[in-house]
């Protein structure tokens, strides 16, 4: 999937879907296989929905303040082409398909103690009111708008390329995290 061509309505009903695949997949998880970790350099699964619930509330808020017509715009937002050609190579480096793994920056790193087993239900809580978000959007003003990376000021991308780079990340470690459940030694109920 090239998540860089998506409409607005397209990631609208990826998010949708995200939810009730995170849901129907790890909601009925204890405590313990949510924290369940296959070595220590891996994520569990709550680790991976944490990370994706810091990150998506440091994005939406990014994109919220570019929407906001009060709130000032950097030198960086101003520039007319960067903004399109980073938007599409970030989002398709957080595709599912890529292959580069990357450290998530300070500022979107799950806990490494035990996460609440409520993980899921904030995640399906976050997606629920992302999908409505989005649904109020203009696909042209998002296309338009440029708003600020949460995790680099001078990294620049349309908001429309924001909630791409969303979806496209959610589906990444919500697969990480399908793996998790998959790997040797997986606690049992």
């Amino acid at each position: 999937m090239d998540y860089t061509t998506l409409s607005l309505a397209e990631v609208k009903t990826g998010l949708a879907e995200i939810a009730g695949d995170v849901e129907s997949t790890f909601g009925a998880l204890n405590g313990r296989q949510l924290n369940w970790r296959p070595d220590p350099a891996r994520w569990s699964v709550a680790q991976c929905l944490e990370h994706l619930l810091t990150a998506n509330r440091l994005m939406i808020g990014q994109a919220d303040d570019a929407l906001d017509p009060a709130h000032p715009r950097s030198v960086w937002q101003r520039l007319p082409v960067l903004p399109g050609l980073l938007g599409r190579l970030i989002v398709r480096s957080q595709a599912p398909e890529a292959t580069r793994k990357y450290t998530a920056p300070a500022s979107a790193r799950p806990a490494t103690s035990d996460i609440a087993a409520d993980v899921v239900h904030q995640f399906v809580a976050q997606h629920r009111d992302a999908v409505a978000r989005v649904a109020a959007l203009d696909e042209g003003r998002a296309a338009r708008t440029v708003m600020t990376s949460p995790f680099a000021r001078i990294v620049t991308y349309s908001v429309l390329d924001g909630w791409r780079l969303m979806l496209a990340h959610d589906r990444r470690h919500v697969e990480q995290a399908r793996r998790v459940t998959q790997a040797a030694g997986f606690p049992g109920a």
